[in-house]
């Protein structure tokens, strides 16, 4: 102390015998060489050391829509049930970021020599949430449950015609008694319930058992908490924690939150107000709300999916001229309606077989050629009308409507090709349905002339219930009626086909004979866009098969850091 004492003493006796100036200039170097230091150490400390995820935090999501079925067996009905069950529920495979299936559930599995076969042998020490082990017995409960008519399961197509017996309590097999299936394996991706919890409800009752909504699963996550409105009932919030006895890599965010929403403006609104952290769905129409907030980053994910204008000539003989569909297709410009009506959000498509499964460069894309477009009219018989730029035959106007749902970009797409079609002669009215009727109202009645609607593809596409002629009638998805053998033989080969390169060779010829015939014109494949702040890192999946894909790598996402010196 003594030594501390006469330093401060010296100090203040040359200080009081400072002039003002000098003073002046002793604060300022001393400022500086404060400042120096402390960048000094900031730059030691940030050289040689490096920020990773750690270990906690919550990740609020808000969802449109309302939770109703938080059960695989029904689930993929809904996104808001899908993205739940996705975290919740664990599948016997499972999509990496480059659609290519992985083992989840899965240790291995066999192909008998037919190709009609599959054994998988299944992990063993796999708990459910609540303790119980994961056996073959919840995966033949799971699936032989889909293939039940009393659950009306929205996957049954996917598990037509396929026997499922359990082999050992770790071992099932999957005949398909019929025919072999090319693609077979990539429905196993559907999550498996637990036979525990639902063996002893009726199929009839699910809709208001519990179990639905508080899950059992053996997923990455499970269920905590279910907050409701206490008026109408209304569920507000689902919250889920990490499944400490997870078997795969557990991931860095301890809770998972969804928010339900009636709209997506309500859902935005909460977002640009700090009351969640993201959004799991972004309607292009409000993309110009949030794209320029540099707190926020848009995901976008890559779906095998597309919109198309579907032709029903059974509704407008006209559309049964080939000569017409290829005018039609010729007529419709992908890039502007791409640009205009969609922000640019979409990719360019002109076949139903998305880019990257199979290589099929050698075969060219539609154009956009108006006045070829109008020769074919001509050469078909339908004659301009120079006067009001209409075009008839025998009597008759070439005029045609257009059927879509209410959403903006799909108005705004069907207005863009009223527009350019207008060019070639062609008439069009335009008709909307809401999102909520005209599956019931106008797809599966088969009530359109032409439709422009979207079309959801496995990882690995299998364009048989789209295209073949046995599919044109609901639940089948042939939404243009086609009914041709050459597509038909094409499409039972490519199904048929476990060989890859036989299997390309058949649905390249599929893609060649429709662009030859135009039963649809394909417009375009959207971006999937999801919203999370900032601070959400380690988002990485840009292609998915259905939107709740965006959770495939969960186990990378992290908001808590720490700094870790370098070694």
């Amino acid at each position: 102390m003594m030594i501390i004492d006469r330093a401060r003493m010296w100090w203040n006796t040359i200080y009081s015998h400072m002039s003002g100036k000098e003073r002046g200039f002793l604060l300022f170097f001393g400022s500086v060489l404060f400042v120096a230091v402390l960048l000094g150490i900031t730059g030691y400390i940030q050289h040689h050391s490096t920020y990773l995820p750690k270990e906690g935090g919550t990740y609020t999501e808000g969802v449109v829509g309302q939770p109703r079925y938080i059960n695989p067996i029904l689930a993929s009905s809904s996104d808001a049930d899908s993205d739940i069950a996705r975290l919740v529920y664990s599948s016997l495979f499972k999509l990496d970021s480059n659609l290519t299936l992985q083992n989840d559930l899965a240790e291995s599995y066999e192909l008998s020599k037919d190709n009609k076969t599959y054994t998988v042998r299944i992990k063993r020490n796999v708990l459910w949430s609540d303790g119980k082990p994961l056996t073959a017995d919840d995966v033949v409960f799971t699936i032989q449950s889909i293939q039940s008519s009393q659950y009306a399961s929205p996957l049954a197509s996917s598990f037509q015609g396929v026997q499922v017996q359990k082999v050992d309590d770790y071992t099932v097999s999957f005949n398909l008694q019929q025919t072999t299936y090319a693609p077979f394996l990539s429905n196993l991706t559907v999550g498996i319930a637990p036979k525990h919890v639902w063996e002893n409800i009726p199929p009839k009752s699910v809709g208001l058992a519990e179990q639905e909504l508080k899950p059992v699963g053996s997923g990455p996550y499970k269920f905590q908490e279910l907050v409701t409105k206490k008026k109408t009932g209304e569920t507000t919030s689902i919250t889920l924690t990490r499944n400490t006895s997870y078997y795969g890599k557990r991931p860095f965010i301890n809770t998972v939150i969804f928010v339900f929403f009636n709209t997506h403006d309500e859902a935005v609104a909460a977002l640009t107000s700090g009351k969640i952290n993201g959004i799991g769905y972004l309607p292009v129409s409000l993309l110009t709300t949030i794209q320029h907030r540099p707190t926020l980053q848009i995901h976008k994910l890559l779906l095998p999916q597309y919109f198309a204008l579907f032709f029903n000539a059974s509704k407008n003989p006209a559309l049964g001229d080939a000569g017409v569909r290829a005018a039609l297709a010729l007529a419709t410009d992908r890039t502007a309606i791409i640009q205009d009506a969609l922000q640019g959000e979409a990719e360019f498509m002109g076949t139903p077989i998305p880019s990257g499964t199979f290589d099929f460069s050698d075969i060219k894309n539609p154009v956009f050629d108006i006045q070829k477009a109008q020769q074919n009219l001509d050469d078909a018989g339908w004659k301009l009308n120079p006067q009001d730029g209409t075009r008839s035959k025998d009597g008759k106007q070439l005029h045609v409507t257009i059927t879509t749902t209410d959403w903006p970009e799909y108005i705004k797409t069907a207005e863009l090709i009223q527009r350019q079609w207008k060019q070639a002669g062609v008439q069009v009215d335009i008709t909307n349905a809401s999102t909520g009727t005209i599956q019931q109202t106008v797809v599966a009645p088969r009530d359109y002339e032409i439709l422009l609607y979207g079309e959801n593809l496995a990882a690995d596409p299998d364009p048989y219930s789209f295209w073949h002629s046995t599919q044109i009638k609901s639940p089948g998805l042939n939404l243009s009626l086609l009914q041709d053998k050459d597509t038909d033989t094409y499409l039972e080969q490519a199904r048929k086909a476990t060989d890859t390169s036989q299997r390309r060779e058949a649905l390249h010829a599929f893609v060649q004979r429709f662009l030859d015939i135009n039963p649809a014109i394909i417009l375009y494949r959207p971006h999937y866009l999801f919203v999370a702040k900032n601070n959400v890192q380690g988002i990485g999946v840009e292609n998915g098969a259905l939107p709740s894909d965006r959770f495939n790598d969960i186990e990378h996402w992290y908001v808590e850091t720490k700094r870790v010196w370098n070694k």
